[in-house]
């Protein structure tokens, strides 16, 4: 079986990160409160212009992650700040959409 990874055809801002660094600090924000505490979340990538992640999670939804790099955890589970993109597919779509966002900003 291929590993749809392999073929996510990254754009700018976005590179595949699957960093031991990235995911240990995502591990340390994800509390127990947290909506996505349980879920297997791996970082698989990561934007050039923010904090921003995407993670797979263990039913194979795509989320995106924004990490806020504290050494600590949100008590409560308010924090990271998290959407669901949901499919492979659906993340590669929003991928497009932020890639055109990004050159648009950076040629203007």
């Amino acid at each position: 079986m291929d590993n749809p990874l392999a073929q996510i055809g990254w754009a700018e801002p976005w590179y595949a990160a699957e960093t031991p660094g990235v995911q240990n600090q995502l591990e340390r924000e994800i509390s127990q409160k947290h909506p996505l505490h349980g879920l297997g979340a791996r970082v698989v990538g990561r934007r050039i212009d923010n904090d921003d992640v995407v993670a797979v999670l263990q039913d194979g939804r795509y989320v995106n992650v924004h990490l806020v790099w504290s050494p600590h955890t949100c008590a409560d589970g308010t924090y990271p700040g998290w959407f669901c993109y949901g499919t492979l597919d659906e993340f590669k779509k929003a991928m497009r959409a932020d890639a055109e966002e990004y050159q648009d900003r950076n040629n203007s």
